[in-house]
């Protein structure tokens, strides 16, 4: 019996190593470790000033178009958010229990000064006409104008 105790306990933690390795190698290849990201542009590594993950609903009759304009093969307006310090901008779709669709967006801002950079973005006109085209087919949550920010609550490094 207590062969098989040490047993289990051996693979149990053989499994744990492998599982740790596993994740240490994904971090390493992507660049992501630590509270750093990468830059693609040019390879260096960032520190992330800011975490930021926001939620807005959309209207159920356009998610095939919301997600048309946000194909990887629509440059959108990506070339901005990186030219404002946003990193790894990415949006979620999900029908809650509610029966809505809402869209959780998530970011990294790795600049210096966000809010200089955020209203810098706002007066980008080639921004101001994708919102023109993006804010009608979403539904902003009670008491908020476009997408709400979120409260983060856990960030394991």
């Amino acid at each position: 019996m207590v062969k098989r105790i040490n047993m289990i306990r051996s693979i149990s933690f053989i499994g744990i190593i492998c599982i740790a390795l596993v994740c240490i190698s994904c971090n390493n290849q992507s660049g992501n470790i630590g509270g750093q990201v990468e830059n693609a542009s040019d390879h260096e590594v960032e520190k992330v000033a800011k975490r930021v993950g926001m939620v807005i609903m959309i209207k159920e009759d356009q998610i095939e178009e919301y997600k048309r304009i946000h194909a990887p093969d629509n440059p959108g307006v990506r070339d901005l958010l990186t030219k404002y310090n946003m990193r790894n901008f990415s949006i979620f779709l999900q029908k809650l229990d509610d029966g809505n669709y809402y869209e959780f967006g998530y970011y990294e801002y790795v600049g210096n000064d966000f809010e200089g950079d955020m209203e810098k973005l706002a007066a980008e006109p080639r921004n101001i006409e994708w919102l023109k085209i993006c804010d009608p087919m979403q539904i902003p949550l009670e008491g908020y104008e476009s997408w709400a920010e979120m409260e983060l609550v856990y960030y394991n490094p």
